[in-house]
Parts: structure tokens; C-alpha cells; sequence
């Protein structure tokens, strides 16, 4: 049951490592072209940042936002 715990946790790492550079990749995409075909990477990342500490931010918003920030930087 260990190693299967094990294994899914490695998959969801490395998941979670490939979504996160496919985000990186968008937005060094939408600078240099543009937000041709609807792709507004930068603009739905601010708004995902704007729900967290815009004006109706909580403090429970702000923890989350943390807690996530931690989550992508660990590698």
C-alpha cells in the first residue's frame, strides 16, 4: 500500500512540475505574440491573483494564496 502511495504521489509531482511549466511556456508565448485566438494567459492569472487580494480578500484568501505559492515553488 506504501508503494502505491509513493507512486502516486510521484505522479502527481510530476504532474503538477508539467502544468506549471506549460503556464510559464503561455505566458512567454502571449508576450511574444500577443494574445492572438483568445489566449489571455497574463490577464487569467491576474484575475486568479485579483480573487485572492482584491477588495473583497479575506484572510482565509490570503492564506490559500500562500499556501498554493508554496506548493508551486517546492520542487
Amino acid at each position: 500500500m506504501e508503494e502505491i502511495s509513493n507512486k502516486l504521489k510521484t505522479l502527481i509531482g510530476n504532474l503538477s512540475e508539467i502544468l506549471v511549466a506549460a503556464i510559464g511556456l503561455l505566458v512567454v508565448v502571449q508576450v511574444v505574440f500577443g494574445t492572438a485566438g483568445n489566449l489571455d494567459v497574463i490577464s487569467n492569472l491576474k484575475g486568479l491573483v485579483d480573487s485572492f487580494i482584491g477588495s473583497g480578500a479575506s484572510l482565509a484568501s490570503l492564506v490559500t494564496l500562500v499556501l498554493i505559492m508554496g506548493v508551486l515553488s517546492r520542487r
